[in-house]
C-alpha cells in the first residue's frame, strides 16, 4: 500500500511541475485599422446622433455638415468649438486625438486609428457650418370653379410634386412654402405661378449655399379599384343657402346643377350650381302640390315626385336638364293596396337605380308600415303604372310592424328582382329581392351608423360598390350629421363590427360633424351621389335640414 501511495505522490508532483512550466497562451493583437462608425453631437446632447458624416470617394476624408442653427429653426447658433465626436473602432485600437469630449473642429485635423498590431490609418476630418436648404412643406391653391382648392406637395429629392387630377387648369395658382426662417426662397409665399410647365425653385441658406428644386404638376396613379384622393368641394350653411325652418328635405343632381326641395305646400324646387353652391333659379314645376323628394337617375335625369297620402296622387316627372320640359312618368292614386293601418303615405322617400331612358327600378316605402312600392322601367318604358307591393319580412327594433315615416329602400340594380338596402331607425341591411328577408345587416353600433340614420344612396364606381349614409350623432336634436361612405362590394363585410381590423376597409370615410344652427325636429335630410362628366370623380352631397349642404369629392387616383 505504501509503494502505491509513493508512486501516486511522485506522479502527481511530476504533473504539477510540468504544469507550472507551461507557457501562457499568446495574445493575438488586432491588425484592423478600420473606423467602423463616427458621428457628431453637441455639448448637452449626450450620445444623440445629431449629425452624420460624409466620406470622400477614397475614404480618407470625413466631412461633417453641421447646421448654422440647432434646432434648425431656432436662433441657437452652433459653435464648432463645442462639438463632440464619437467613434467605434477595433477593441484594442487607439484613436488620436481622443474623441468623446468637447473639442474644437473649426479647422481640419488628422484622426489616426492605431491597431494593436499593424499599420495605422489616418483620416482628415473637415467640419463646416451650413445653411438649411430643406423644404418642410409646400402648397398650391387654385380655384377650379368649385371654391378654393389646396394641394400639398410631395417632396422627393429635388422634385416638389403636386398631384393634380387630369383636366385641372394650373396656369395661375398661388404658391406657399415652409422653409427655415434663416433661409430664403426664389419664389415667395403668395406668389402666383404657372405650373403648366416645370419651374425651378432655388433655396438659399444663411451661408450663401444654394439648392435648386423643380416644381412639377403631375398626374397621380390611377387605381384599379375604389377611391383614392378625396377632398372637400364646399360647405354652405342653411343661412347661406337661404333655407327656411324645417323645410329643406332632399336634393338631387342634374348636369352642373343641384336641385333642392322646399316642402311647403305647394312645394318649391331651387336650383344651385353644384360645384359652388351658388343659387341659380327656382325650377318651374308641373304640379301644385306637396313634394318631399327629388332624386336623379344614372343618366342625369332629374325626377321630381309628389307626396300621396292615402287616396292621394303620387306623380313622378322627369327633366333631362334644368331647362327641359318635364315629362310625366308615373301618375298613381294611392289606394292603399296593402291595407296599411298606419299613415300609409307614399313619397316621403324615393330611391332609384338605373336610367329611366333605358332600365330602372324606383322604390318608395309606405309610411308606418313594412310595405315598399316598386315600379320598373324596361327599355325606357314604364312596365306598369300600378306598383308592385313588397312586404319586408325582417323588420326589427322597437316597431315590430312598421319602419316609421321615412324609411329608405334603395335598389342595387335594375333587375326585376333586384336586391335592395333598407334603412330606417332600427337598422341598415341588404335585403334579398326575391324573399324580401334581410341577408346582411350593419352592426348595431352607434360607431357604425350613429344614434340615428336617415338617407342613403348607392352607386358603383371604379369596380367598387358604395353606400353613402347620413348619420346623426351625439344628440337627439338630429342637428349633428356625419357623411359616411361604405364599401359594400363584399357582402361579408356589411356586418363588420367597428373593432374588426378590416372595418376601415368597409367604412372608408366619415366626414367631420356638420352641425345645424337649430334642432332638426323631424330628423330629416338627404344624401346623393353624382359623377364628373368623364366619370373619373365621384361627388357625394349631404343635405342637413336646418343645417345646410356639404359636398365632398372622391377620385380614382392615388399619389
Amino acid at each position: 500500500m505504501k509503494k502505491l501511495s509513493l508512486a501516486f505522490t511522485v506522479t502527481a508532483l511530476s504533473c504539477m511541475m510540468l504544469s507550472s512550466c507551461k507557457k501562457a497562451d499568446q495574445v493575438v493583437r488586432n491588425t484592423s485599422n478600420e473606423l467602423a462608425d463616427i458621428f457628431a453631437t453637441l455639448e448637452g446632447s449626450g450620445k444623440d446622433r445629431l449629425f452624420e458624416p460624409r466620406f470622400s470617394a477614397n475614404k480618407d476624408t470625413i466631412y461633417f455638415d453641421i447646421p448654422y442653427f440647432y434646432p434648425v429653426n431656432s436662433d441657437n447658433e452652433v459653435s464648432l468649438s463645442k462639438v463632440i465626436l464619437r467613434s467605434t473602432v477595433p477593441s484594442d485600437a487607439m484613436v488620436t486625438p481622443a474623441l468623446g469630449s468637447v473639442q474644437d473642429v473649426s479647422k481640419p485635423f488628422k484622426l489616426t486609428i492605431t491597431p494593436g498590431s499593424g499599420d495605422a490609418r489616418s483620416y482628415i476630418v473637415v467640419s463646416r457650418k451650413v445653411g438649411d436648404l430643406s423644404i418642410t412643406n409646400a402648397q398650391i391653391e387654385y380655384n377650379p370653379g368649385a371654391g378654393v382648392q389646396q394641394v400639398e406637395a410631395v417632396i422627393k429629392d429635388s422634385d416638389v410634386l403636386f398631384y393634380i387630377l387630369p383636366g385641372t387648369d394650373v396656369s395661375n395658382v398661388k404658391f406657399n412654402i415652409n422653409i427655415s426662417k434663416h433661409s430664403t426662397s426664389s419664389i415667395g409665399n403668395g406668389t402666383s405661378i404657372n405650373l403648366s410647365q416645370n419651374l425651378p425653385l432655388v433655396i438659399t441658406g444663411v451661408d450663401g449655399s444654394k439648392k435648386t428644386y423643380t416644381l412639377k404638376a403631375t398626374e397621380p396613379v390611377k387605381l384599379d379599384y375604389g377611391v383614392g384622393i378625396n377632398r372637400r368641394l364646399w360647405t354652405k350653411t342653411a343661412s347661406e343657402l337661404g333655407f327656411t325652418s324645417n323645410n329643406e328635405t332632399s336634393l338631387a343632381i342634374t348636369g352642373d346643377y343641384m336641385v333642392t326641395v322646399v316642402r311647403t305646400n305647394p312645394s318649391v324646387y331651387k336650383v344651385y350650381n353644384r360645384f359652388t353652391g351658388a343659387y341659380v333659379k327656382d325650377l318651374p314645376l308641373p304640379f301644385s302640390a306637396l313634394s318631399f323628394q327629388v332624386v336623379h337617375d344614372a343618366g342625369g335625369n332629374l325626377l321630381g315626385t309628389t307626396y300621396a297620402a292615402k287616396n292621394g296622387k303620387f306623380q313622378l316627372y322627369k327633366w333631362s336638364n334644368i331647362n327641359a320640359t318635364p315629362v310625366k312618368v308615373i301618375d298613381w292614386t294611392n289606394n292603399n293596396p296593402a291595407g296599411i293601418t298606419g299613415d300609409g303615405g307614399v313619397g316621403r322617400r324615393v330611391n332609384v337605380y338605373g336610367d329611366l331612358n333605358t332600365n330602372a327600378v324606383i322604390m318608395s316605402p309606405g309610411g308606418q308600415s313594412s310595405v315598399i312600392y316598386k315600379w320598373r322601367i324596361a327599355n325606357g318604358v314604364l312596365v306598369s303604372n300600378t306598383p308592385e307591393v313588397i312586404t319586408y319580412k325582417s323588420v326589427t327594433g322597437g316597431a315590430a310592424s312598421f319602419m316609421g315615416y321615412n324609411a329608405d329602400a334603395q335598389p342595387t340594380s335594375a333587375d326585376a328582382n333586384t336586391n335592395y338596402f333598407i334603412n330606417y331607425q332600427f337598422e341598415i341591411g341588404l335585403v334579398n329581392g326575391v324573399t324580401h328577408e334581410r341577408m346582411y345587416g350593419f352592426n348595431n353600433s352607434t360607431t357604425v351608423f350613429g344614434i340615428f340614420h336617415f338617407a342613403t344612396d348607392y352607386v358603383e364606381f371604379n369596380n367598387a360598390k358604395y353606400l353613402a349614409v347620413q348619420k346623426f350623432v351625439k344628440t337627439y336634436s338630429y342637428n349633428n350629421a356625419v357623411l359616411g361612405l361604405f364599401d359594400v362590394t363584399e357582402n361579408s363585410k356589411i356586418s363588420l363590427a367597428p373593432t374588426d381590423p378590416r372595418y376601415s376597409t368597409f367604412n372608408i370615410y366619415n366626414s367631420e360633424e356638420f352641425i345645424g344652427a337649430n334642432a332638426n325636429a323631424n330628423g330629416t335630410g338627404d344624401i346623393c351621389i353624382a359623377f364628373s362628366a368623364d366619370k373619373e370623380r365621384m361627388q357625394v352631397y349631404m343635405l342637413l335640414t336646418n343645417g345646410g349642404i356639404m359636398a365632398h369629392e372622391f377620385t380614382k387616383y392615388t399619389p
